[in-house]
């Protein structure tokens, strides 16, 4: 019966696999919440400018103006500082994947290993299948040959 030395070596690193997939994929989830809200807020930011661009054409005062502008400089700030969450995001994610493509490389050597193993067992298990299917064709060969001889004699 095969018996892998490793096999709970092989069972860590295919639990520590999982893991870092799963931290890998909530990883990817906030990223992309992170990009919908920038995108979020460049359509709030396009949309308040363009308004400002419809209204234009009619009568504006200064302070309406004065409070768009305010507006709109304030959503510039909240898109810069959601880039760097997202740019953040993009870099933590990257990391996250670097350790995963480990995991799985760690992983998959485990597995090779085993491989290996498994076919030295079965081919050592052929070997001595064999071994044991021809003494047993030359021990039936030396009987009957024996019964021959004790034929002959007779």
């Amino acid at each position: 019966m095969f018996r892998f030395r490793f096999e709970q070596i092989l069972n860590v690193r295919k639990l520590a696999e999982e893991q870092v997939m799963q931290e890998f994929s909530e990883q990817m989830r906030g990223l992309e919440r992170e990009k919908e809200h920038l995108r979020s807020i460049r359509g709030e930011k396009a949309g308040v400018l363009a308004e400002l661009m419809r209204r234009q054409a009619g009568n504006l005062n200064a302070a309406e103006i004065g409070l768009t502008f305010g507006y709109i400089k304030s959503l510039r700030e909240r898109e810069v500082a959601q880039v760097v969450l997202v740019s953040d995001g993009e870099k933590a994610l990257e990391a996250k994947r670097e350790e995963l493509l480990e995991a799985v490389k760690r992983r998959k050597i485990m597995e090779i290993l085993r491989h290996k193993k498994l076919a030295q067992y079965w081919k050592e298990w052929n070997h001595r299948e064999s071994v044991e299917l021809n003494e047993q064709g030359i021990i039936r060969f030396l009987k009957r040959s024996g019964d021959e001889k004790t034929d002959l004699n007779l």
